[in-house]
């Protein structure tokens, strides 16, 4: 079994030959062609000079005058024969042995007659690997003087053309060979490079990527390049064949993981929920549990006909306080869970709310000094939303910065700062800083989950940024929490903008 190799430079070699055969073979023929019209002037020109030196006046001397004059062209020309006649007498005159199979006589008149060249040729020859003419003959009429008085026909043999035809032929398979070596090798290289070896280099390619080894089946030197092409491919498909199914029975477990996945996010989902409920039944029945047995045990008190009216009056105060304290939380839920559709949304401008609410806070009195302090630099401040619910959150907001400040043991002063700015065309952020104690990083991931609080029993219900973040996300902002543990805590809120200046606002207008 033949290497493609081999196949691709025998058939470099037989494409060559045919083509340098074939271009070979029409030149010799052209040459020979133009050999035997080349000879064919010669002997037109030898005819003319032997006709110039007859003396047709000297009958007895003509042949040996004939002889003397051109006997030297018969033995350079290869003249075999030369043969004359006039119109005066029917009798032919010969020089030189005319072969017997060739006649001139039919010529002589024919030249005689039209007084024109008549040319003919005779006999075949294997010249080579073609054949080619033997003999040619060749007539022309004698005109001296004007008048034709006869005419002169010779007898020439083409076997100098034949010999020079045979010499070429050797140069040509000469020349013929060496193309042949030089052309199959350069063919042969370029196309090695240009096909053999990328052909190889797809194999082992393959090859290398398929983990099957049949070499000690399927290598050896008779094993063409297509056919190993061929088996790595195959190799290649079956590992591709086999790479998929893998793939797919991969593709089927992902797909049972995922649901598995998926039925496990159910259950954590459920379960976080039921733990959310959980925290916020225990956080409920704590919060509510303590003020309930406050007013229980005043109850009982109140029942004991021993006590004096002023102390029946501390009681009942002390347990109306109880109750406004559960009242105050069952509100905060109702903040908690209600939706801004069912609010009294308004068009309001937040920087007139902001400086009453600060206003009021001032006039607390607090256990540390505290400096306020409000750079309202925002252009546009108006914004719809729930008023009470958003005053809500900011008082919270500042009480929890209050208590955090009054917590420290360090501090002398306490700083708190309120500040607005438009960072953006549609929103306006509102910053609130202190420097109070902070929260603890442990704590602020769970800074707005209902009922979490870091004070004690009895101080925070731990509704209050809970209620905040439903109730700016509801609005369409946005609220974050950044504290350092005992150096302070950064409010930030920002809220959308409602587009309208403050001329065309009208307080209370309903949105």
């Amino acid at each position: 079994m033949h290497t493609l190799k081999v196949q691709l430079g025998l058939t470099l070699f037989v494409l060559f030959f045919i083509s340098m055969f074939l271009f070979g073979f029409v030149v010799l023929m052209l040459w020979q062609r133009n050999g035997i019209q080349q000879e064919a002037v010669i002997s037109e020109k030898l005819l003319h000079v032997a006709a110039a030196s007859l003396v047709t006046e000297s009958k007895a001397t003509d042949e040996t005058l004939f002889s003397k004059t051109i006997n030297s062209y018969f033995q350079e020309s290869g003249i075999l024969c030369l043969q004359w006649q006039d119109n005066t007498s029917a009798i032919s005159q010969t020089h030189g042995s005319c072969p017997s199979s060739l006649k001139l006589k039919p010529l002589l008149q024919e030249a005689s007659k039209n007084g024109e060249t008549n040319i003919s040729y005779s006999g075949i020859c294997w010249n080579g690997f073609f054949l080619t003419k033997q003999y040619l003959l060749m007539a022309i009429p004698l005109q001296p003087g004007g008048h034709n008085q006869g005419s002169i026909a010779i007898i020439r043999s083409l076997e100098e053309t034949a010999n020079s035809i045979r010499n070429a032929q050797k140069i040509f398979f000469a020349y013929l060979a060496i193309n042949m070596l030089v052309f199959t090798s350069i063919g042969f290289t370029r196309l090695v490079q240009l096909v053999i070896k990328p052909i190889k280099r797809l194999s082992t390619l393959a090859d290398s990527r398929t983990d099957f080894d049949d070499g000690s089946f399927f290598h050896g030197e008779g094993l063409g390049e297509f056919t190993q092409l061929s088996l790595s491919l195959n190799r290649l498909v079956t590992r591709i064949d086999g790479d998929k199914q893998q793939l797919r029975t991969t593709v089927k477990s992902l797909k049972h993981a995922n649901e598995e996945l998926q039925r496990n996010r159910d259950e954590m989902i459920r379960a976080e929920k039921l733990a959310s409920i959980g925290r916020l039944s225990a956080g409920l029945a704590h919060e509510i549990g303590n003020p309930l047995g406050i007013i229980q045990g005043y109850i009982d008190l109140l029942t004991d006909t021993s006590l004096s009216d002023e102390d029946r009056k501390i009681f009942s105060k002390r347990a109306t306080q109880e109750l406004n304290r559960i009242n105050s939380l069952i509100r905060n839920l109702l903040d908690l869970s209600r939706s801004p559709i069912a609010s009294s949304i308004e068009q309001i401008d937040l920087h007139p709310l902001l400086k009453d609410l600060i206003s009021s806070i001032r006039i607390r009195k607090t256990k540390i000094p505290i400096v306020y302090s409000t750079q309202l630099n925002a252009a546009e401040s108006e914004i719809a939303i729930d008023c009470d619910g958003l005053r809500q959150v900011f008082l919270n907001c500042i009480l929890n910065s209050i208590d955090a400040i009054e917590e420290s043991d360090t501090l002398e002063k306490g700083t708190i700062s309120l500040t607005t700015e438009n960072n953006t065309a549609n929103h306006i952020t509102i910053t609130l800083t202190d420097n109070g104690t902070g929260i603890h990083p442990d704590h602020q991931d769970a800074i707005f989950d209902p009922f979490f609080t870091t004070k004690e029993v009895g101080k925070g219900t731990g509704l209050g940024l809970a209620v905040a973040h439903n109730l700016i996300e509801k609005s369409g902002g946005q609220i974050t929490l950044s504290s350092v543990d005992n150096k302070g805590t950064k409010i930030k809120i920002t809220l959308p903008l409602t587009g309208i200046g403050s001329e065309s606002f009208q307080p209370g207008s309903k949105v």
